[in-house]
């Protein structure tokens, strides 16, 4: 009986598999695929002959890079707190952060549009940034992290004349760095994948992530798009191929304690 549970699991995971790489099977095979036959003119067109793809991609990657590292700042700082000083009302707070964390975000645009409005920053890359800095995510997953650090440490730390700022970098962040790297990587996905909040926020196309481009600028060779879907799923394979290991012990440590 065991066995045939075995059996069926894995032919379940088998074809979830399957069915899961199937789509960028097809799009990575069809994107060799012309009306002459299979060529690589699209590759060569895209990262080599036309620099309007690439420019695109790597602004895309800036505005990303940035997110990721406004949020990685907050949310240490933000984490550490919540997890290692009791102050008055510390668990209402996490609480409504964790309630803040499951809330879509389309709840949420027409606040951020009001206040970016209200700054002058829409239009501008600022108005995609400056609200993912906050999104309360990584905050959650390095409260858990480094409430996995025990106070004995921390209180040697102290100990030995280190003041808050010298605790989190030369304590805590060596010590989580699962939770660090974690933070990092789904915070850039998550900019990496936004569609929303660009087409809100911003007017002109030009300035629209790579992202969203590929669905609102079709090029007149579905090839060439094809290729242009190759390159924006590089960087996310990229990413889980050499931190994986860190991306799965983040998430475990992020468990509810």
């Amino acid at each position: 009986m065991k066995k045939r549970k075995g059996i069926f699991a894995a032919a379940f995971a088998i074809l979830l598999v399957i069915v899961s790489l199937a789509p960028f099977v097809y799009v990575f095979f069809r994107s060799f695929i012309t009306v002459r036959g299979i060529e690589f003119q699209s590759y060569y067109d895209v990262f080599l002959a036309s620099p309007v793809y690439l420019f695109r991609f790597w602004k895309s990657m800036g505005m990303c890079l940035a997110i990721a590292a406004g949020q990685l700042v907050v949310s240490v700082l933000a984490g550490y707190g919540f997890a290692k000083y009791h102050f008055k009302g510390r668990d209402t707070l996490f609480f409504l952060l964790m309630i803040l964390m499951v809330l879509p975000v389309q709840v949420t645009l027409v606040p951020d549009y009001i206040m970016l409005n209200t700054l002058g920053l829409l239009d501008t890359y600022a108005a995609l940034i400056l609200p993912s800095i906050f999104i309360p995510l990584g905050s959650f997953i390095l409260t858990q992290s480094f409430r996995a650090i025990p106070d004995s440490v921390v209180d040697a730390a102290m100990l030995d004349g280190c003041g808050v700022f010298r605790q989190i970098v030369l304590v805590a962040m060596p010590m989580s760095k699962s939770g660090l790297v974690c933070t990092l990587l789904l915070s850039f996905l998550d900019g990496w994948n936004m569609v929303e909040q660009p087409i809100a926020y911003l007017k002109d196309f030009e300035q629209y992530p790579i992202s969203v481009a590929l669905a609102y600028a079709p090029p007149a060779d579905s090839t060439i798009q094809l290729v242009c879907c190759v390159l924006v799923v590089l960087p996310a394979l990229f990413l889980f191929a050499f931190f994986n290991r860190e991306l799965v012990e983040g998430i475990t440590l992020a468990e509810v304690r």
